[in-house]
């Protein structure tokens, strides 16, 4: 089979950040942020194989025809002139509400793409391209770095993969529990200069403190704080974090999402009085080909 007629698959988990600080550049690649977040085994599974019926490259979502700037970004640059693709993407996780969706789908293309096309790009090269749309049309600034290594990501200095610098707090595949009210725009958040300035006092501590003592405990407890102190919470945020935590867990919200997440105690039982509570498990696998 010729690489023109290559089907290519991906997989990509999700991303909640727990606490974070935006570091805006003028050049995407430069642009992140620092901070620490959970990769999930809910996960995006990416298809792409050329398409020269099509005029224009095709992206389904879920099965339904979608638009997907992000992952349409990346189609556009990988693929470049070598014909319209179809690309097709099933999300696992919550779109919208913090789980790092876009980057998943974008991360997911772009190792398809490579993969397709043999364009001999490396894993950091490949998820570039994916934080490049993503800072583009602020959808996200720290899931793809994080999504391209999985497991308890620490975002140790702001950038694309190749640029940024991450660690990793060596963890098990926990238990995580969950539950989702509805979205919150991220657009809008970062592009709030007087939300920002809280956001980032805030996230630089809790990353300071974390280096102190990088743990999973530590870090539920600061992205608590951060919750707090960031002020981005609704009331049914907190009241479920407090609920969670009576239960004997852990409990902060899903950044940048109406959404909570625990570990630990009752607190899966507890957030029952809050909506639909899921549980998945910690993801050690980052990005890869299936």
């Amino acid at each position: 089979m010729t690489s023109e007629r290559k089907v290519a698959k991906a997989w990509v988990p999700s991303h909640i950040t727990g606490f974070f600080a935006a570091h805006r550049r003028n050049k995407p690649h430069l642009s992140g942020s620092v901070g620490a977040g959970l990769c999930l085994s809910l996960g995006a599974a990416t298809t792409v194989e050329p398409a020269p019926d099509l005029e224009r490259t095709e992206i389904l979502l879920n099965g339904k025809a979608s638009e997907a700037p992000v992952s349409r970004f990346v189609a556009d640059r990988l693929a470049g002139d070598r014909g319209p693709v179809r690309l097709t993407t099933r999300l696992d996780m919550p779109y919208g509400a913090g789980f790092g969706a876009s980057g998943a789908g974008a991360l997911g293309a772009a190792y398809a793409l490579n993969s397709c096309f043999d364009l001999g790009l490396t894993a950091n090269q490949a998820a570039a391209v994916a934080h490049e749309a993503e800072v583009i049309y602020r959808t996200g600034l720290g899931d793809v770095i994080a999504q391209n290594s999985g497991g308890l990501v620490v975002r140790l200095y702001p950038g694309a993969p190749g640029t940024g610098k991450i660690d990793r707090i060596p963890v098990p595949p926990l238990p995580i529990s969950y539950v989702v009210r509805g979205p919150i725009s991220t657009r809008e958040v970062l592009s709030d200069a007087g939300t920002m300035r809280a956001v980032n006092s805030a996230g630089e501590l809790a990353l300071k403190e974390l280096l102190k003592k990088p743990t999973l405990a530590d870090f539920m407890r600061l992205s608590r704080r951060f919750t707090l102190e960031s002020g981005l919470a609704s009331d049914w945020a907190l009241q479920a974090m407090e609920a969670a935590q009576a239960a004997g867990g852990r409990a902060s919200m899903i950044m940048l999402g109406d959404a909570v997440f625990a570990w630990g105690g009752e607190s899966e039982k507890a957030l029952k009085e809050f909506g639909e509570v899921q549980t998945t498990t910690i993801s050690q696998r980052g990005a890869n080909l299936d």
